[in-house]
């Protein structure tokens, strides 16, 4: 018999046994070291009394990890993970697990639960559908083996101690997903690497990269100083200092003008996803009392 729980009293290595085993046949199979889920637990933001588990004779087989946030004063609940075991799958589990956390989050006061789900992974997009998140967007995911690029002489590149988010959020032109935000990257500082490119000490743009994933959060040029090189000249500041193989999650995929960048400098698309989200508001009624 099938029993849930939150994943208070689960360790880590209990839950990526599982995890691994979930992906291991994934559409993009990927395997995490006990360091990178703890990693992915920090940058996430997740917390275990939010997140649920299914426990068949006592063994966890399945699991949804969830994260919190405030964001532009609502509060924000994100799924780091669903992973069911392959002989266990076909059983609706994933449906129970939100069936049984949904009055929890509630409790919590949350008003949005935020996914990823991969745009071929047909069978999670119908099971989300049903349980009543929507597309709020499209999400594009980029990797190369970057071809390193002289460095402009007119520019200095630093290396950034602090973030001036008042200032740096100008320079976007759409919201970071949620393992890109404020907050992950905050998460990450002591580990992450963050350079700025600067006249004198104009801050001109930025770039935050995490060595452990070779992935960049963040990368923003301030819009006045487009197209002159500046972005490319932070890429290669990494390629040069850390390795060229670099990787980009979630790029809002409506955002023309960082895709046509992405591909000059060499990166390909080798993933989409939806981004999905449930307003929790609508199911007061059904999931409480």
């Amino acid at each position: 018999m099938m029993q849930f729980q939150t994943l208070e009293k689960s360790s880590t290595e209990e839950i990526l046994e599982v995890f691994n085993s979930s992906f291991s046949d994934y559409i993009v199979p990927f395997r995490l070291t006990l360091p990178q889920l703890e990693g992915k637990i920090t940058n996430d933001s997740v917390r275990m009394e939010l997140s649920v588990g299914a426990f068949e004779a006592g063994k966890l087989v399945g699991f949804i990890l969830h994260g919190y946030d405030k964001i532009n004063g609502e509060t924000v609940v994100y799924n780091a993970g669903t992973g069911i075991i392959p002989e266990k799958r076909g059983n609706g589990l994933t449906a129970q697990l939100y069936e049984y956390i949904l009055p929890f989050l509630k409790a919590e006061n949350t008003d949005i639960v935020r996914l990823e789900v991969l745009t071929e992974n047909i069978p999670a997009l119908k099971t989300y559908e049903k349980t009543g998140f929507k597309v709020v967007r499209n999400l594009d995911c980029y990797k190369t083996s970057l071809q390193i690029e002289g460095q402009d002489k007119d520019y200095d590149i630093r290396e950034l101690k602090s973030f001036d988010w008042q200032n740096m959020r100008l320079f976007w032109d759409w919201e970071p997903s949620w393992q890109n935000s404020i907050t992950a990257v905050e998460n990450l500082k002591e580990t992450n690497h963050a350079v700025g490119i600067f006249d004198e000490e104009q801050l001109l743009g930025y770039l935050i990269y995490n060595p452990a994933a070779k992935r960049v959060q963040q990368f923003a040029i301030k819009k006045e100083f487009r197209r002159k090189g500046l972005a490319g000249q932070l890429f290669s500041y990494i390629a040069s200092n850390f390795g060229n193989e670099i990787a980009l999650i979630n790029i809002d995929g409506n955002s023309k003008e960082t895709a046509a960048f992405l591909e000059s400098m060499g990166f390909e698309k080798f993933i989409s996803q939806y981004e999905m989200e449930l307003k929790l508001d609508g199911l007061r009624e059904v999931y409480t009392g």
